[in-house]
């Protein structure tokens, strides 16, 4: 809920979003002096008396963010700003079957996205999963007024996860008239990407009393998808790195670099045609031939470890296998209606019902199926001596040396072949629905009572069209000769299990399905898996045709729902006003808020049933011992754990928030206010908790403001923390016997009894608009957020250790009574890190009229916003310490210059964007750990160039041309274990092209 509040600012100051308590845009403030209404973010209360809130909050325009990222959505936008980091888009993250993928989700400060409270037009709304996220890509963003971002503590005046802030989309209500967007644009390379956004909106008084707006926005982003060997350029070379040959850790002179940057980096383990892993044999680390037909050495580059090799003839290959730049397809359409009718002059009623469903779509021209790992890895695949594919050499010296079966390690593919795992069309849908109904009341002495209650649902599928099944593929792998026929089939195939069979196998026998509970009723899928099974060449990358790759490959659903009903009253006004300095204000409220969630998978006849098991005598083996394993995979289909589960818990909530002013000069130049807020929220999961703020706004002289605030903030936990499940396998050193394999059950996930979290937040800033210069102002505001009771997991060797050392976690360790050995580890959620942020916001602007020419009327705002991060890390409760501050993720500086010019109607605007130099890795020292843990300092330009006209009865158009990275300015080299990446805070796409037009009725 939003309320209104009076500024002291001077007419033609542009307000700093960070500085005062809003951001103004150039012509909000009135000519005539007079004091423009506008709305805060910041507080609950109505504030008549000008004292400005003390919680900083930065307001962007739709205008400004459209400079940002023009043609993208609210969420590549705003990560622009100094306050987010490693936002979500559904762009850039696409779409994912088990994970929060396919969305646009905001993380402010770093603190991760369910630590971020998004309001629209200052109510919540039903997150999107069971993780607590809000998918922004429904807002309706034809009727946005601003975006306001409160880097303050706000749990006390919103209510719970603000710990990192709040981001609150605000709408026109007031709206008058029709305005109409469209937009289209492309990106330079490949001309792909290509986009066309377009938003409708209109608002009309009907008669005395009837208040209508209502919008419609659509957007559509084609896919990208940029091969490695397209993106052969100096930035692009497939960096990774590799152990230094002559490191040696003794050397105290430190010239011996652990690790060395190569280009053309492959790994030596897997590749598209496999890696026979035979130890002794005279097969082991020969690959295949690309038709499968024999073998031959891998023929290693320049230098090489035990896992990565640099340059020749397998690395030029492998820029086939890889496509380094990507990006979903996207689709958004959303709708927006709000009444509002007055019944009399003090009292209205008003309802709102929005409605928006958005895609995330790719296509998967590279398999991501993992069968192959270094040495004997459990993903391995196993090939037998009686596969006719088998090429005659390799028969012959399977033969000479009585080797039964070999391990084949295979991963990737060349671009257009066949191979399991590729051209898995992967597409997300997040439909949203909410409606609202409501009363605005005026009461007695000028107090304000709105009572609201508002239902909302987020339901989101998202599928894999179709998805690797691990028992199909090891089915059709395993080929044999049919001696009646001659011909080649699947060895299950001459076996020929009934369902009475596959149900009687020994394998499965006391094994349950971790989604019915029930033994499992068979080792492999029960969908014709035996009958239809197509055999095929797993040497090579030529045996793979298209009837067996549709055998192996059926469709994975994950379907969830959240529901959301939120009731709220709240009550503002003035509660005393007899010491002369101005009115104390108020705004006191009570809330019910109820959610709800399910999880489940579909097919379910297809999802219950798993882990695949090996039944050699029904002609089932094969299945690498990873997916095989009780602990480990759950699931036909790879790594696609989808659990059964729901849950649902209710808030009650009151909350008071008191504006006082303390102290005021004579002259009324220097001024003191104070206010306080407190929350008490009695949750049905974890009891009450509260959280509070308090904070003082002081006008020290006419051209210095100084705010302080510290709250106490509180995040209950998701969804996903309370009821997920899962369990895997672990191999753990067991501290009473000594023995170093053990192998439990690990089960992770859910945990009833968490805590919230709690976040002490402390803000002290500045606002220096000095009088000697009109139109401008300065800011900064330092902000320290410590949060404990972080919710978190350990891992089941510290577990161990821990009940071993000092006692404690014992109840999460079960021992077996006869031999000691850890069979299982309870490793789900539990309340036992801390996470610490802090830093300092700031932000100038200026706007003036140049009179460069003296016979044209002339605008010129220059505004700039940074963030300078002093400490980012988390520790958890073994004392161990993370730090993320310097890292390519979180940068130490990041800002954005902007520059806005109009000249009649000409308009410019120039955007500079900055990221400071960071590291490839924190702890790693340059020089020691790695001969180049250096990411550049960088830097990217936005300029758009626009022309604006009039139409007949006061209707205007603007037309612009805007530029993405003007400069085409290459991301840095970023290196992780497994290669270059292009990471989420840099430009990957680079120079693009967007053409607008605006249409105002």
């Amino acid at each position: 809920m939003q309320h209104k509040h009076h500024l002291f600012f001077k007419p033609g100051t542009l307000a700093l979003s960070i500085a005062a308590a809003v951001s103004i845009s150039p012509g909000v403030l009135a000519a005539d002096n007079a004091l423009e209404e506008i709305q805060v973010t910041g507080t609950r209360i109505r504030m008549t008396d000008g004292m400005a809130a003390p919680t900083p909050v930065t307001s962007v325009t739709p205008l400004e963010l459209q400079a940002f990222e023009p043609g993208g959505g609210l969420a590549d936008q705003l990560d622009a700003l100094p306050q987010f980091f490693n936002t979500g888009s559904a762009q850039r993250g696409g779409p994912a079957l088990w994970s929060d993928g396919g969305g646009s989700y905001l993380d402010m400060r770093g603190l991760g996205r369910n630590r971020t409270l998004v309001l629209l037009d200052g109510s919540r709304v039903a997150p999107a999963d069971k993780r607590g996220n809000v998918n922004i890509d429904n807002f309706p963003t034809a009727l946005m007024r601003s975006v306001d971002v409160v880097t303050g503590g706000a749990s006390a005046a919103y209510g719970a996860d603000a710990l990192g802030g709040v981001t609150n989309f605000v709408l026109n209500r007031e709206f008058e008239g029709l305005k109409a967007s469209i937009s289209t644009g492309m990106n330079e390379f490949n001309r792909d990407g290509k986009n066309v956004n377009l938003s409708v909106a209109g608002g009309r008084q009907v008669g005395e009393r009837l208040h209508v707006i209502g919008s419609v926005d659509a957007r559509v982003i084609d896919e990208i998808y940029r091969s490695a060997r397209e993106m052969d350029a100096d930035w692009f070379k497939n960096y990774g790195y590799v152990t230094n040959p002559a490191y040696s850790a003794n050397d105290p002179r430190g010239t011996n670099v652990q690790r060395i940057t190569v280009p053309w980096a492959v790994g030596i383990t897997s590749n598209p045609t496999g890696i026979i892993y035979a130890p002794g044999s005279a097969l082991n680390g020969l690959t295949f031939t690309d038709d499968g037909s024999g073998v031959r050495p891998f023929v290693l580059g320049d230098i090489s470890d035990v896992s990565v090799t640099s340059g020749g003839p397998e690395a030029d290959r492998a820029l086939d296998t890889r496509g380094p730049i990507t990006g979903a397809g996207v689709k958004n359409r959303s709708g927006f209606l709000g009444l509002k009718y007055d019944i009399a002059d003090s009292f209205s009623v008003f309802e709102q019902a929005l409605v928006g469903r958005s895609e995330s779509a790719s296509m998967s021209e590279h398999t991501a199926f993992t069968l192959g790992g270094p040495g004997n890895s459990s993903y391995n695949m196993t090939i037998f001596r009686e596969n006719p594919y088998l090429p005659a050499s390799v028969a012959a010296i399977m033969d000479a040396e009585g080797m039964t079966s070999f391990h084949l390690s295979k991963n990737g593919n060349d671009y257009g072949k066949l191979a399991p795992g590729t051209h898995e069309y992967s597409k997300t849908v997040f439909t949203t629905t909410s409606w609202q109904v409501g009363f605005d009341a005026v009461l007695p002495k000028d107090w304000n009572l709105r009572a609201s209650w508002q239902s909302g649902e987020s339901d989101k599928r998202g599928g894999e069209y179709p998805s690797s099944r691990i028992d199909r593929e090891a089915l059709a792998r395993d080929a044999v000769v049919d001696p009646a026929t001659g011909a080649i089939v699947c060895n299950v195939t001459l076996h020929n299990p009934s369902v009475a069979d596959l149900a009687a196998s020994p394998s499965i026998q006391g094994i349950t399905s971790s989604l019915t509970g029930k033994q499992l009723a068979s080792p492999i899928g029960l969908d014709n898996s035996v009958r239809d099974c197509i055999p095929y060449n797993a040497m090579g990358e030529e045996g793979l045709f298209q009837k067996s790759w549709n055998y192996m490959m059926t469709p994975k659903i994950a379907d969830s729902w959240v529901k959301q009903d939120f009731a709220e009253v709240v009550a503002t006004g003035e509660i005393y006003d007899g010491w002369g300095y101005g009115p104390v204000s108020l705004a006191a409220g009570l809330t019910y808020r109820e959610q709800s969630f399910a999880d489940r998978a579909l097919p379910e006849s297809i999802d219950d049933l798993g882990p695949p098991r090996n039944d050699p005598a029904l002609g089932i083996r094969g299945i690498p011992s990873y997916y095989s394993g009780v602990s480990s995979s759950k699931n036909l289909h790879q790594f696609s754990t989808i659990n059964k589960i729901s849950g649902k818990y209710d808030v009650w909530e009151y909350f008071g928030e008191l504006q006082a002013p303390i102290w005021e000069s004579e002259s009324g130049a220097q001024r003191i206010g104070g206010t306080m807020a407190y929350r008490s929220s009695d949750y049905s999961s974890s009891g009450r908790s509260d959280s509070w703020k308090i904070g003082l706004d002081i006008q020290v002289i006419e051209d210095l403001r100084v705010r302080l605030t510290k709250s106490k903030d509180v995040r209950e936990a998701s969804f996903q923390e309370r009821f997920d499940a899962s369990t895997s396998g672990a191999t753990v050193r067991n501290p009473w016997t000594g023995v170093a394999t053990d192998n439990p059950t690990v089960a992770s996930g859910g945990n009833p009894s968490l805590r919230p979290e709690i976040a002490n937040t402390r803000v002290a800033g500045l606002v220096y608009q000095p009088s000697w210069l009109e139109g401008f102002s300065l800011s900064a505001d330092y902000y320290d957020v410590d949060i404990t009771d972080a919710v978190a997991t350990l891992t089941a060797q510290i577990l161990t250790d821990a009940c071993f050392d000092s006692g404690s976690y014992c109840d999460r360790i079960i021992r077996d009574a006869t031999t000691g050995a850890v069979v299982r580890v309870e490793a789900g959620y539990l309340n036992l890190a801390q996470s610490t942020v802090r830093g300092i916001d700031y932000e100038a602007s200026y706007r003036m009229e140049p009179n460069f020419f003296s016979d044209q009327t002339e605008s010129l705002v220059i505004r700039a916003i940074a963030g300078q991060t002093m400490e980012r890390r988390d520790i958890s409760s073994t004392g161990g310490i993370t730090e993320y501050l310097g890292g390519y993720n979180n940068p130490k500086f990041t800002g954005n210059i902007m520059l806005n010019y109009s000249l009649d109607a000409w308009g410019m605007q120039w955007q500079q964007r900055f990221i400071d130099n960071s590291e490839q890795v924190v702890n790693w020292e340059e020089g020691v750990d790695i001969d180049n843990n250096h990411v550049p300092f960088y830097t990217t330009t936005n300029a758009t160039l626009s022309y604006s006209g009039e139409l007949d009865r006061g209707s205007s158009w603007r037309l612009a041309l805007s530029v993405t990275n003007l400069f085409d300015k290459n991301p840095p080299l970023i290196l992780t274990s497994t290669g270059q990446i292009v990471a989420s805070d840099y430009d990957r796409y680079g120079r693009r092209y967007q053409l607008s037009l605006n249409v105002d009725f």
